[in-house]
């Protein structure tokens, strides 16, 4: 399993949000890549990376930031964040980003879902909020059933899904161990698991359920999680 480290990006600095709420914001650093080469110094490997702002305009934002956070990081990195074109997912890919993660658009137009098999660096984001997928940052509820998606997902053939709990993104309250389970059971596909990470416990037991990776936030932010001893799960 691995670990990824999460960086959020917003007006330049490294963030964590509640529940995807942009008004309840919490900065962490003035400096993300100083931040990053900290973390990497200490052993972190693989990372995370969010273009919040980017989120918001579906243009990335922090597109220098994440070129130098790049260079920095010898590990996997996957970007994410207002991924809705054929052009940005190759500005990212050419940065070598290792994978780059679609949610939107992929849940709202079909053709390009589609066109997501001419990439083999796709994450499917597949946001969930009381088991229903969102989007347009976890603001719009999509009218498509799980279990199709993730089909689909397999069809074009997809890297990995990423899947958010966001009812316990940010909130430290432990993962939806049982969300993850069910959906696991749906797919062939690696399985990236992400929100509620609080303690070392809900790493060792989600590498326990044998998901791909498990991200971890705001728990490191907030030093509930230390990065030797996430590192420690690493497989």
């Amino acid at each position: 399993m691995k670990p990824l480290f999460a960086m959020d990006l917003m007006g330049g600095r490294a963030v964590r949000l509640k529940k995807g709420n942009f008004q309840e914001v919490t900065v962490y650093s003035d400096d993300p890549p100083a931040m990053i080469r900290d973390m990497v110094r200490r052993g972190a490997r693989d990372f995370h990376i969010i273009d919040l702002d980017g989120a918001r305009t579906g243009t990335p934002v922090h597109g220098d930031i994440i070129r130098e956070i790049r260079s920095i990081v010898k590990g996997y990195m996957e970007v994410g964040g207002g991924i809705r074109s054929e052009e940005i997912i190759k500005y990212y890919s050419d940065m070598g980003t290792d994978g780059v993660i679609v949610g939107t658009r992929a849940l709202e137009d079909q053709e390009f879902f589609d066109k997501l098999s001419e990439f083999k660096n796709i994450v499917f984001g597949l946001d969930l909020l009381d088991g229903k997928p969102m989007a347009r940052g976890w603001k719009s509820e999509v009218d498509r059933d799980v279990p199709a998606l993730l089909k689909d997902a397999e069809r074009i053939g997809v890297m990995a899904v990423l899947c958010t709990s966001i009812e316990r993104d940010g909130m430290l309250t432990g993962p939806d161990l049982d969300g993850l389970e069910r959906l696991s059971a749906m797919t062939r596909l690696p399985v990236i698991a992400s929100g509620g990470v609080s303690k070392i416990d809900d790493v060792r037991r989600l590498k326990e359920m044998d998901v791909w990776a498990a991200i971890i936030g705001k728990a490191f932010y907030e030093g509930f999680i230390g990065i030797e001893e996430a590192m420690g799960y690493a497989g």
